[in-house]
């Protein structure tokens, strides 16, 4: 899939045709790649908001967040995050983006499932408070919790 970087404060930038070419095919499965087994399905889920970079005011309505795999929430590292579309529950078309956490709370309760955060966002001036829970792997044989989390983490289905 090719992506062009999320800009939020001035819309959407378009990357020349050459770069979003090399991506695409750095990002295709190798020749036998697709047949091996794939890991399974791991995301945090959730939801977020735009903050006003100058004012600290709210600027969006909440927006359905996820990641792919499992970052870490560290202050400073960088998190991709991908829009939910609401109908569908499936990854949305628009292009993601890129936040850099500042104070990471993350909850426990027997296993890491919760993290909330302000953050900035890469690109922008505005900043983003966002609240995920952990979806965790299925284990192995578990064919039902692959199929929630395929859905939970906004694939459709295989």
């Amino acid at each position: 899939m090719i992506r062009r970087k999320l800009s939020l404060s001035r819309g959407l930038v378009a990357q020349p045709l050459v770069c979003a070419l090399a991506v695409a095919l750095a990002a295709a499965p190798l020749p036998g790649e697709a047949q091996e087994h794939t890991p399974a399905t791991e995301c945090w889920r959730g939801w977020g908001y735009l903050l006003d970079g100058a004012t600290g005011g709210y600027k969006s309505q909440e927006m359905l967040l996820v990641t792919i795999g499992a970052p870490v929430w560290d202050v400073g590292r960088p998190v991709e995050l991908f829009l939910l579309d609401r109908a569908s529950g499936l990854i949305s078309e628009m292009p993601s983006f890129t936040i850099l956490p500042e104070n990471p709370r993350q909850y426990f309760r027997g296993r890491l499932n919760y993290m909330d955060t302000t953050a900035a966002i890469e690109g922008s001036q505005d900043r983003i408070v966002v609240g995920l829970s952990h979806i965790e792997p299925a284990k192995p044989g578990v064919p039902a919790k692959e199929r929630y989390n395929r859905w939970a983490c906004g694939f459709p289905e295989e």
